[in-house]
């Protein structure tokens, strides 16, 4: 029996529009009982409250802040942002300073919204749909149009070719990844079809571990480059994980200070049985909304050489912030995410590359047109 793959390594949480679904009861509340005999908490207007609670939070949890000098050019933005803060009227005017002050670490991992916000962000994105794709959302006859499921295929013996639409990195309680995995191989091998298309376009994240589920069936597994992984302890992480205390406790013990935890890699286990790995070829499709766990696995099969991606260039860093911890303010009706850990790409000589690009450029607007350029170059010839 094959075991599921467990990787301690890359464990990533999902994008914002998985994280800000869950039950905001997990949203921890940022604890200012240390400010109540601060003056300049006790004198500012609610906004400015939150913003003082915001600005020492950040610092002490993003790990881009982890070095001094980051965390005294980050403080030299507080009196600015207080200012601000003496004159709003909403939580929105709130929101937009403190996304401002964020910068460039503002992203879908480090985020601050309210209920507002995030209906108006729901909104949008069903707007930026073309009518065909909301019409046709629920149907299958349209190949690479979104699908409702979280995984399937559709077969095309005659082209040689399966096609995966894969848009959550998260297992179908009724029919778990591994399983639908070993039954498109064999399904696969039984019609004799070469190409396997990937199509995460849609896919905003998820947990890792079901891209490593594929990954192990593409490429033999022991000899896979994988991310590293950092961790930047803090009281907000060590709420959202308890065991991350102790953990803190003995980092600091040892002296450390101002550096960020290397995670160890995760080791398989010695009775580990590589599945049979796929012997034809792969194309993976990457679009605007890939994001999170989907954009590792595009990031593993390019470091490690597997397969062609094709499709948009990517909206995120392939070595980026994740692995969010939440919290809401006591003062405003704003809620957070912020990164606690840094991953570094398996190719660390491209650590500071800001995007993934696809081998090919593709526009995917019209699905029909990609199809057939998927078919003319990578499906079976006459």
């Amino acid at each position: 029996m094959k075991k599921t793959i467990i990787i301690v390594l890359v464990v990533l949480f999902a994008g914002w529009h998985t994280t800000q679904a869950q039950d905001l009861s997990m949203y921890h509340l940022l604890n200012d009982s240390a400010y109540q005999t601060v003056e300049e908490y006790q004198t500012g207007n609610k906004y400015q409250k939150d913003a003082i609670l915001f600005m020492d939070m950040v610092a002490e949890t993003h790990p881009y802040y982890v070095k001094a000098d980051r965390r005294e050019e980050w403080f030299g933005k507080k009196k600015g942002l207080l200012e601000r803060c003496k004159d709003f009227q909403t939580d929105e005017e709130f929101i937009d300073a403190l996304i401002d002050v964020l910068g460039p670490l503002h992203d879908k991992h480090t985020d601050i919204w309210t209920l507002k916000r995030l209906s108006e962000r729901k909104t949008e994105a069903l707007m930026k749909m073309n009518p065909q794709e909301m019409k046709a959302r629920a149907d299958r006859a349209h190949i690479m149009r979104p699908h409702t499921s979280w995984y399937d295929t559709q077969y095309f013996p005659e082209q040689g070719i399966c096609y995966l639409q894969f848009n959550k990195c998260s297992n179908a309680s009724n029919y778990p990844f591994p399983k639908f995995l070993d039954d498109m191989f064999a399904e696969m091998e039984k019609a004799d079809m070469k190409t396997l298309v990937v199509d995460v376009q849609y896919n905003p994240g998820g947990n890792d571990g079901l891209c490593f589920e594929l990954l192990q069936r593409l490429y033999p597994f022991r000899e896979m480059k994988m991310m590293t992984a950092y961790m930047r302890f803090s009281d907000l992480a060590a709420i959202m994980d308890p065991s991350i205390s102790q953990m803190k406790k003995k980092w600091e013990d040892e002296g450390h200070k101002d550096e960020l935890y290397k995670l160890p890699t995760g080791q398989l286990p010695a009775d580990y049985q590589q599945p049979k790995i796929f012997d034809g070829k792969v194309v993976f499709v990457q679009g605007e909304t890939t994001y999170s766990s989907a954009g590792t696995l595009l990031v593993h099969a390019r470091d490690n050489h597997i397969g062609t991606i094709i499709g948009t260039i990517s909206t995120y860093s392939p070595s980026h912030y994740g692995n969010i911890a939440l919290y809401r303010f006591p003062n405003t009706n704003a809620y957070g995410t912020i990164s606690t850990r840094y991953f570094i790409r398996p190719d660390v000589e491209h650590e500071n590359e800001k995007v993934l690009e696809p081998d090919v450029i593709i526009d995917l607007y019209d699905k029909d047109a990609v199809w057939q350029y998927i078919v003319d170059n990578y499906g079976k010839k006459e």
